[in-house]
């Protein structure tokens, strides 16, 4: 079995696995067809988040079904299923009190994770990480089912309303699929932030959004120019960067909401929250993946992400294992607003 491993801050390689990686009960082995890069991933390589106490190294992954545990239902060899959390277990404090997207660690879930060639998955009756997915999907945007899912907890989260104008600060994949989400959901006229010149060309060229430059001195102004001098109804903040609530803050219009998805690895030094009292601000976390289930048990966020797949399709770069490196490189200087690693070629 091949991986992709960090070794230190900064540093991946390649690696051949030799230890059996064996199927316990109530997991299922998934040959790995394609893998994205989370923002996540791309926090463990640089530091921001301890090696120590990750297990696993990626989680947006495709595959084949190879080999089932003892007590797994619901699958079969062969079916081709991607990563996304669709079952808790209902019984532990989270679950009991709302928060079954707080059930358990990717720790517990995950190994070695989606950036190897296979990889051991937890699929019981009471923890389901897997959905069956359909013909319509192929394996390279199968790969946006996770984070997809986790987009969507955050437009439920800003219970948006019919003609209601969005800001997304960050156009990272994450904030251009809640963007698109928005937009299916009703949502006005939306605009997208950030500071990345590739981020921001991509976007312009792909005509999914407007956008605006936080380097611009005026881009306030410009916001306004868009939606109103009142400010938007909705911020969504998917920076990853603490700072970037500050402009929320100034962003939102009275009474306005914000939701936040980002995973931040620092505090928010010299933040005026006054804001927050003044405009009486709604300000909401977002934590995804959320088991989103049909009344049939099948997924939510496959039949959102079928409805938006063909814009989606203008964000990703795909890249061959071997060129692993080059796809995180991409991802971090913003030159790949998605980059999805396959495994077809190896």
């Amino acid at each position: 079995m091949k991986r992709l491993a960090i070794l230190d801050i900064g540093k991946l390689e390649i690696q051949e696995y030799c230890e059996e990686v064996k199927v316990k009960p109530n997991m299922v082995k998934v040959k790995v067809n394609a893998c994205g890069v989370c923002g996540s991933d791309l926090s463990l390589l640089q530091g921001k988040r301890d090696l120590k106490n990750e297990h696993y190294f990626g989680h947006e992954f495709t595959g084949i079904v190879t080999e089932i545990g003892d007590g797994v239902t619901g699958l079969e060899l062969g079916m081709r299923v991607t990563s996304e959390l669709v079952k808790t277990c209902g019984q532990c404090w989270n679950c009991r009190n709302g928060s079954p997207n707080c059930c358990k660690s990717l720790n517990e879930v995950l190994f070695p994770g989606g950036f190897a060639s296979e990889t051991i998955v937890l699929h019981s009756d009471s923890y389901k990480y897997l959905s069956i997915l359909p013909t319509s999907i192929d394996d390279i945007m199968g790969t946006l089912v996770e984070p997809t899912n986790c987009a969507l907890r955050v437009v439920k989260r800003s219970k948006i309303q019919p003609g209601q104008s969005v800001l997304v600060i960050g156009l990272g994949s994450m904030g251009i699929i809640a963007s698109q989400l928005l937009e299916n959901f009703g949502a006005g006229k939306i605009i997208g932030m950030d500071k990345n010149k590739s981020r921001l060309e991509t976007v312009k060229k792909s005509g999914l959004i407007d956008v605006i430059n936080r380097n611009d001195l005026d881009w306030l102004e410009q916001l306004k120019n868009y939606t109103g001098t009142r400010g938007v109804d909705v911020v969504i903040e998917a920076t990853g960067f603490p700072a970037a609530i500050g402009d929320a803050f100034l962003a939102a219009r009275v009474g306005g909401l914000i939701s936040v998805l980002s995973v931040y690895h620092g505090k928010a030094n010299n933040l005026d929250i006054l804001p927050i009292m003044r405009k009486e601000l709604t300000i909401v976390g977002a934590k995804g993946p959320y088991p989103d289930q049909k009344s049939d048990d099948t997924s939510v966020t496959i039949g959102e992400l079928q409805k938006i797949q063909e814009k989606l399709q203008k964000i990703i770069r795909i890249y061959d294992f071997k060129d692993s490196f080059k796809a995180f490189d991409d991802a971090i200087k913003g030159i790949s607003i998605k980059s999805v690693i396959s495994f077809k070629n190896m």
